[in-house]
């Protein structure tokens, strides 16, 4: 059973980092209660360490928030906030609002200088929250840190003064909602805040204390007692990925807080606990080298055996060799190792230990996924004398030639593997987590999903999954919302409400190579929960190119949601055209999908991601279509942040396997895409050679 906690759940492993380092000295900044770094209210000049990802909740009186916090580059952080408030404007009113942040770093501490940032706060959207602010943060010794700044918006509302640029009226917020307030940036009241923060000498527990430029007017209209503008509290981090907090606001409330970080760069454990690399034994300058064993079938097929059954100790297999006098051509399918180019360095040193000393070329071929992607060409001589450099990896890389991968071997001297077993499952408790849902401030419900593949050839594959509902209000509800659109997702409730098991997916796909740097898939079936269909797809994504182009084009029939098997009766046509650009800056991509969507309209997604080399992948995206922002409803347009989390980054072993959370704008009919499996850009997109070079250190491991 492959990949049997695939897709477990991202929470569950934040906690583990939360409890993983116990006794780590406290060096992370602190959380404030919008999610980003700061002390209570206020914000703070301060910025986690790149890549850091904070999940907090915090609750006082009427208000609750919870956030998730991405430090997107050094100097760049976003958060993504759902805050629910009662009593907003008048008694008994209750508002929920979804919020996106950003903070850019203007200068680092240094000396006697201070760190200096600049904020964005729900500057998209109702912006009910919505200000600007530019802060400083000074360090003395270890123990204090002071801020101050100055605000606009909710951060100039209380205690203001006239604007410093001379902009004194804010206008109101954009109608329709969901744009960026840009037309209200800097303008409005000032106002100065700040606070500090005090390490007691209990480890760990800081003492913080802030003057608040926010007077929280709607609040107060509903009934909020804010009596003071100071507010006061305790955060206690145990260790540098857990904070809780206990404070009192407005001199009237009294709340906490709870914050998980964790970094996709420092795994939780320890990895490669598995077996070590197999030793490079260096031909000796005396050694044979007959060609005569390269004519006898029998010496090839026992070799190219005996290689498959070392590299399978490793989850590769060696699906066909071409065997020649001086060249080894192999084809590999790596199912375990999450680097490619450990996989890559792990063959290359079997293939030098047990090939006969007239063989001095290695071509190695990466299968994905029934696909022939790289060939990785590695000279024997360069394996035998980098092995023990000091710069091995980096001289193994110089040393090494990638190519577009041929769809077959070359027949001479052909060797295919025994016939494994071509079907393979997964049983997996999936934890669908929406942070977006236009019912609910937050729903985390849980499924059981099983899956399974069979392998027909190697591109082409029958697939299938089912799932049932264990937790949540999915399988509770009906509500449809009204609109002017077809309803292409609106009516997703019905498709998953009442269901005791559904067939989730039950596809076939084709998928083969044009030519060296172009791939096509063609699949048929039920794709998804809502919908089936057929779609085609080709993909030019040259080996050693940043950037590559791709196109779909997909029928689409809705599925009956009171039927196993049937469809109802809409239908449409979609396709897009679609641009990928790995930009080679800290794992940084981007990706534009332009064409028609479900309903019918015309438009484009943006998506910008950053991967990180160990898996970890964080996606921000929005598209935007033909579709007004009235007939579209509430947000203007669809957009969303993305995580997906490589297992092994808290597992003590190797595995392919991952977890995914999509916090984004699932259910309206405005620029919804069909759904379709396996589609090629992720099938390849590791294997360029920029993703190579940024893994290539793992070559040697």
């Amino acid at each position: 059973m492959g990949g049997c906690i695939k897709q477990a759940g991202i929470g569950a492993f934040l906690i583990s980092a939360a409890f993983a380092q116990v006794g780590l000295a406290q060096s992370q900044p602190l959380v404030g209660l919008y999610g980003g770094p700061g002390l209570l209210d206020t914000p703070t000049a301060e910025v986690m360490p790149d890549g850091q990802l904070s999940l907090s909740y915090s609750d006082a009186g009427p208000t609750q928030r919870n956030a998730l916090s991405f430090q997107i580059l050094p100097r760049v952080s976003g958060t993504v906030r759902y805050s629910t408030v009662q009593d907003f404007g008048a008694p008994g009113t209750e508002v929920s609002d979804r919020s996106f942040d950003l903070a850019f770093l203007l200068a680092k501490e240094s000396g006697w200088r201070p760190a200096v940032a600049l904020g964005f706060r729900d500057f998209l959207g109702t912006s009910p929250f919505g200000g600007e602010y530019l802060v400083a943060t000074k360090s003395f010794g270890d123990y204090v840190k002071v801020s101050a700044g100055l605000g606009w918006g909710r951060y100039g509302s209380a205690n203001g003064f006239s604007n410093i640029f001379g902009r004194d009226d804010r206008p109101p917020v954009t109608d329709p909602d969901g744009r960026v307030q840009g037309r209200s940036f800097f303008k409005g009241d000032n106002a100065a805040f700040g606070g500090i923060a005090i390490k007691t000498p209990v480890k760990g527990l800081s003492f913080l204390a802030e003057l608040s430029s926010d007077d929280y007017t709607t609040e107060q209209a509903g009934g909020l007692d804010r009596s003071s503008d100071v507010n006061i509290g305790l955060a206690y981090q145990p260790n540098e990925n857990i904070q809780i907090g206990a404070y009192y606001l407005h001199g009237s409330t009294f709340g906490f807080q709870v914050a998980l970080t964790g970094n996709p760069m420092t795994a939780l454990t320890p990895q490669d606990l598995g077996t070590g690399p197999s030793p490079v034994l260096s031909r000796a300058d005396d050694a044979p080298r007959g060609t005569a064993w390269a004519r006898k079938d029998a010496t090839r097929d026992a070799l190219m055996s005996g290689i498959a059954q070392v590299l399978a100790t490793d989850g590769i297999v060696l699906e066909e060799a071409s065997i020649t006098a001086s060249r080894a051509s192999v084809a590999i399918r790596n199912t375990r190792i999450w680097r490619e180019p450990k996989a890559i360095g792990r063959t290359a040193r079997v293939l030098a230990s047990v090939m006969p000393a007239s063989v001095e070329q290695f071509d190695i071929t990466i299968v994905n996924a029934g696909l022939p992607v790289t060939t990785a060409t590695i000279l024997r001589s360069d394996i035998e004398a980098q092995v023990d450099q000091p710069e091995a990896g980096a001289m193994s890389w110089e040393t090494t030639t990638l190519t577009d991968a041929q769809s077959i071997l070359n027949s001479e001297g052909y060797w295919a593997s025994e016939p494994q077993s071509r079907f393979t499952w997964s049983f997996n408790p999936t934890i669908p987590f929406s942070l977006f849902d236009p019912d609910e401030a937050i729903e985390l419900d849980a499924l059981l999903r099983l899956q399974a593949n069979y392998q027909v050839t190697r591109g082409l594959s029958v697939s299938a999954a089912v799932s049932r509902w264990v937790i949540g209000s999915d399988q509770e509800t009906t509500f449809t919302p009204p609109g002017p659109l077809d309803p292409v997702r609106s009516d997703s409730n019905l498709f998953f409400s009442g269901k005791d098991l559904e067939l989730d997916r039950l596809t076939l796909d084709y998928v083969f190579k044009v030519s060296p740097d172009v791939y096509a898939r063609a699949s048929a079936g039920h794709f998804e929960r809502m919908y089936g269909g057929v779609s085609g797809e080709v993909l030019w994504q040259p080996v050693n190119q940043s950037w590559g182009l791709g196109a779909e084009l997909n029928y689409a029939r809705k599925r009956d949601f009171d039927d196993f098997a049937g469809f109802a009766d809409f239908d449409a046509v979609t396709g897009h055209a679609s641009l990928y650009w790995d930009t080679g800056y800290k794992g940084i991509a981007a990706q534009v999908d332009a064409g028609r969507y479900l309903a019918g309209d015309w438009g484009a997604t943006f998506t910008l991601s950053r991967r990180f080399a160990n898996g970890w992948d964080v996606s921000a995206y929005f598209t935007r279509t033909d579709v007004s922002a009235e007939d579209y409803g509430g947000g203007s347009f669809s957009k969303g942040v993305s995580l997906s989390m490589p297992l092994r980054w808290g597992l003590p072993y190797e595995t392919k396997s991952t977890a995914s959370i999509d916090l984004g704008s699932l259910r309206r009919d405005g620029g919804a895409r069909l759904t379709v499996p396996g589609r090629l850009y992720g099938r390849v997109r590791d294997l360029d050679a920029v993703s190579l070079e940024r893994n290539w250190a793992s070559y040697w491991q």
